[in-house]
Order: C-alpha cells, then structure tokens, then sequence
C-alpha cells in the first residue's frame, strides 16, 4: 500500500471516529444540546482536527443521518418479497419501519428532526446535504415502488397518486410511532390501551384504505 492510499485509508478512518462519536453524544444529549466540543473530547480529537473534517455540528449531524437513511433504507429492501403482491409489501415495509424505530431509537430520532431548516439554501450543493437528501429521497422510493406494483398487480386501488399516498403512509406511521415512543405510558393508564392494539388499526385502516 502506497503511501497515500495510506492517507486516505487513515482519512476515512478518523472520520468513522469522529461519526462514531457524534452519534454518541447526539443521542445522548439531543442535536441541540450537543456540543462540538462535546463531539471533540468523546472522540479524543483536537477540536481543530475535528472541524477540519466537518465545519459545523449540522454538517456532522446530517453525516450521521446519511447512516441512518442507508441503514433504514437496507432494513427496508429485506423486507420486500417480489413474490408478493405490492399491498402486502407496503404492509412488510411498515413492519419493518416499526421494527428499526426499536432497534435503531438514535436513528430514527434522527431521521425525524430531519427538517427544511437544516438546509440553508446556500448549501444546498454541499456533499454532505446531497447526500443526506439522496438517502431521504431513497428511503421514500422504496414505499413508492411497492404501491407501483400493487397498482401493477390490482391489489390497489388504481385511482391514488403513488408519491403522494407514500408521503401520506410515511406521515401517519412515523406520527404513531412517535406517539407510541413518547405518550403510550399516559395512554395506557387512562384507556387501557397497549402499542399493539394502536398497530393493529394502523394495519387494518392502512389495508382498508389502500385495498383495490
């Protein structure tokens, strides 16, 4: 190995680091909350060498959404079975955006507080803010695919806009969820209501409404 190839192994290395520690700290503390210096000692880095790799705690925040996104996004393509039809997959696609708000509670808090404000128009072409768009962009594309297919197969309704219902699944299931994530003990005490009994109606509305 030469020594730049060296360099650049050693380079992207620092960054994973520097990611790594981010994450640590902004789940713990909450993006507003966080410091980049916070950021700096967590990663045992100097904090110039920590801003010569990102230039604001927002261009790391968003660096630590793109491995949300990619890892939402895989969590998704698993659970899309071609040989089903496209309702049931939009079903498994729910399911398994259920499953990664468990299993990945950072990311997806992450993921939710990914707003028009973090991208100042000025930076619209940075690498960091395309790439987190990218992967948004990707994630959504998914649902979008499998309600093409159930138009495709009859199994939905024909007469709905893909893109728009997608928006509008996404919206309702991440509503619930955050709802589920922050309010359940309080709903449960007074209407004896567990997470299971909410996810249920979602499915049976979800298949309700959608069904061709």
């Amino acid at each position: 190995m030469g020594v730049l190839e060296r360099k650049e192994r050693e380079k992207i290395q620092r960054r994973n680091v520097i990611i790594d520690a981010a994450e640590r700290v902004f789940f713990k503390e909450g993006i507003e909350n966080a410091s980049m210096d916070q950021v700096a000692l967590e990663a045992e880095l100097s904090k110039g060498t920590l801003y010569l790799y990102f230039k604001s705690k927002e261009e790391l925040y968003k660096a630590i959404i793109i491995r949300g996104f990619i890892a939402l996004k895989r969590k998704l393509k698993e659970a899309v079975v071609p040989a089903e039809t496209g309702l049931q997959n939009v079903k498994a696609i729910s399911n398994a955006y259920i499953e990664f708000s468990k299993q990945h509670l950072g990311y997806f808090n992450a993921i939710l507080h990914f707003q028009n404000d973090l991208f100042d128009k000025r930076n619209m072409d940075s690498q960091h803010t395309i790439e987190s768009l990218e992967g948004g962009n990707a994630v959504i594309s998914v649902l979008i695919n499998a309600i093409k297919k159930g138009i495709e197969d009859k199994s939905i309704n024909p007469n709905i806009n893909p893109i728009e219902v997608a928006f509008v699944l996404w919206s309702q299931i991440t509503g619930l969820l955050q709802v589920i994530q922050r309010k359940m003990r309080i709903i449960t005490y007074y209407y004896k209501i567990k997470d299971a009994d909410l996810l249920d109606n979602y499915f049976y509305l979800l298949e309700k409404s959608l069904k061709a």
